[in-house]
């Protein structure tokens, strides 16, 4: 997967190059307990800030500024090794990454741009490497700490004179992966020569255009391949909790899903660089794909309508894997010179595009759009498509990348920048008030 980080030099970019890694039995046993020790420092350091913050409150006082960065957690984390002989038996870069990945999810979440950093869990295996001495890469081969050679199946050449800034490992499903993070030069970005147009993104229709293109049809699970995964689900719920079988139930599971999960992005990368590298101007949608995609389910008290239906609608929108298209679509038309330009989404499948009128009736089904006031008939998507390229951009985002949400919290000091939602609900506290692991952080 690519990617455009904006902390790059003019001129250069940092894009990410990943490749599976063909590893043996007792390479894959230690990647597995590298993981799980980057696993267990990023929960340990989460949960030690949670209990310092509480027993503070509790005391009636706060943090001081920096208790919890990232040199305090590395100094907390050398003593930790020294008492843990499998902390210990992991490589300190990649468990030292952890912590600043930590650290960096706070400082997001104390500026207003990101949730709060949430505890990983079995299955999120990941870490990452950096430093000259810590990796090194000949051919298809790459050197990781702890590890020694492995070899990964090289689909793709690097860039040539680019730099590694780093090496993450991930798995996925069954499969181990290697991801280089590459500094390279990026071409002089010349605007294609292709004629605007404008994208409606859909569920029956994945995505419409505003002209005589045929609509595109994401790669996802048909109702044969659906009632499969379904299948593969229920045998995972009939076997029992910590049984090899339930182990076994669980990886095909996984498997099929990530391959399910490999098409869509395949697919969306191939049509993301045929838009941005023939057309001038991407006009898309700015949809909230967070707020659309959420539950009805309501509460106890006003309990929502029609939960199964709205459950099915969000899974089919998920699905079509949308806000990975416009991620892909912003970086990839910022390299190649064309414009992303968002438009609002309001009544978008209602209005007509010929005489602009906007009335329910308008679309009396899914497919079918008929204006009821000067009598366009047109493919709902299609004139969807057309409405959406032809609306004005002021007031909207008109740019490759959305800007950063505003905060309210300016002037204060980030440790009392927001209340953890744990202080919301009952925690239990020793006789003293005070957690009794965060007594000595206290």
């Amino acid at each position: 997967m690519l990617s455009l980080t904006p902390h790059t030099k003019e001129g250069f970019a940092h894009t990410g190059f990943r490749y599976q890694l063909d590893a043996h039995l007792y390479q894959v046993r230690r990647l597995n307990e590298m993981a799980g020790a980057c696993r267990w420092t990023w929960n340990h350091f989460l949960r030690f800030r949670e209990e310092a913050y509480l027993a503070a409150r509790a005391a009636g006082g706060t943090l001081m500024p920096g208790a919890f960065s990232y040199v305090s957690n590395a100094r907390e984390l050398t003593r930790l090794r020294k008492l843990i002989p499998w902390l210990r038996d992991a490589d300190s870069v990649g468990l030292q990454q952890t912590l600043r990945d930590l650290d960096g999810a706070f400082a997001r979440f104390f500026a207003g741009e990101a949730g709060y950093p949430q505890p990983r869990h079995y299955g999120d295996d990941r870490y990452r490497v950096c430093g000259k001495a810590s990796f090194a890469v000949d051919g298809d081969w790459v050197r990781l700490p702890k590890l020694g050679w492995v070899r990964f199946r090289k689909s793709r050449d690097l860039p040539a004179g680019g730099r590694i800034m780093n090496v993450t490992v991930s798995r996925e499903a069954a499969h181990w992966f290697v991801s280089f993070c590459v500094e390279h030069a990026l071409s002089a970005a010349v605007a294609p020569a292709g004629a605007p147009v404008g994208l409606d993104l859909g569920v029956t229709q994945s995505i419409a255009f505003s002209d005589d293109t045929e609509p595109f049809q994401m790669p996802v699970p048909d109702d044969t391949e659906a009632k499969f995964l379904r299948r593969l689900a229920r045998q995972v719920s009939r076997k029992k909790q910590g049984s090899a079988r339930r182990r076994k139930a669980v990886e095909r599971l996984a498997r099929r899903k990530a391959y399910h999960a490999r098409r869509v992005r395949d697919a969306a990368h191939k049509l993301t660089t045929k838009l941005a590298t023939t057309r001038s101007e991407i006009h898309v949608e700015d949809l909230r794909l967070r707020n659309m995609t959420a539950s009805a389910a309501g509460t106890v008290v006003e309990p929502g309508k029609n939960v199964g239906q709205k459950a099915g609608l969000n899974r089919s929108l998920l699905a079509q894997a949308h806000g990975q298209t416009v991620r892909l679509l912003a970086y990839k038309c910022e390299r190649s010179g064309a414009r992303l330009i968002f438009k609002n989404p309001a009544h978008t499948s209602q209005e007509c595009a010929e005489c602009h009128h906007i009335a329910p009736e308008n679309r009396p089904s899914q497919s079918v759009f008929r204006c009821v006031k000067c009598g366009h008939t047109d493919n709902a998507d299609h004139n969807a498509a057309r409405v959406v390229l032809m609306r004005p951009a002021a007031g909207q985002a008109v740019a490759v990348r959305r800007g950063k949400r505003k905060t309210t919290r300016k002037g204060r000091s980030p440790d009392e920048a927001r209340t953890h939602p744990r202080d919301r609900v009952a925690y239990p506290l020793g006789s003293t008030g005070i957690p009794a692991n965060a007594a000595k952080a206290a």
